[in-house]
């Protein structure tokens, strides 16, 4: 941690203390949630770790690690508010991120920087898979298949559409005067 203060580097350190400790935790968290993929408490006690490392990240610039939990809590965040299931896929991608956050704090541990490997395919991965969170599901339903090249499209029907009727139009000088003539029969 060279060319770094002494103040910075303190702070690096107790981040890096502080970030050892939150993955500790998590590793047990993540081994319960899997026998528990609905407790709300669990998910919860995860996305705070990733919340608390990531919020570290920007105070101190790993642009990085930062990056990546950023990802990784907004997938979290769903599936703390139910907006998506836990599947074994989504597992694997948050234990993944686990292993990235601690490839970074490797580096950042032995060089005080994070490292030139950019996680950008991790990232990727997390991102599109916080973007598939419409509703809950298992996993994304399959694309579609797209017509056969040979078919022939039906031509589209065109209907005119109908004329409009022609209604009658009184004035109200006309009006007064038709309501007027029953009440002068009336009187004859």
């Amino acid at each position: 941690m060279q060319n770094i203060s002494e103040e910075d580097q303190e702070t690096i350190r107790e981040f890096l203390v502080e970030s050892h400790e939150n993955l500790s935790r998590l590793d047990q968290d993540l081994v319960e949630l899997e026998k528990r993929p609905d407790d709300t408490n669990l998910l919860s006690s995860i996305f705070r770790t990733i919340h608390t490392i990531k919020g570290a990240c920007g105070f101190l610039a790993f642009s990085i690690l930062e990056a990546i939990t950023h990802q990784a809590e907004t997938l979290l965040s769903q599936l703390r508010d139910g907006q998506r299931v836990l599947t074994p896929a989504l597992v694997s991608l948050i234990l993944e991120t686990v292993d990235a956050t601690r490839k970074v704090l490797a580096s950042i541990e032995t060089t005080g920087k994070e490292g030139s490997e950019r996680f950008e395919d991790l990232t990727h991965r997390l991102r599109l898979a916080a973007q598939l969170s419409d509703a809950p599901q298992s996993d994304p339903e399959p694309a579609p298949e797209p017509p056969a090249q040979n078919t022939v499209a039906e031509p589209a029907v065109v209907t005119k559409p109908p004329d409009p009727v022609q209604l009658p139009v009184q004035h109200p000088v006309q009006e007064k005067q038709q309501e007027s003539q029953p009440e002068k029969e009336a009187e004859k």
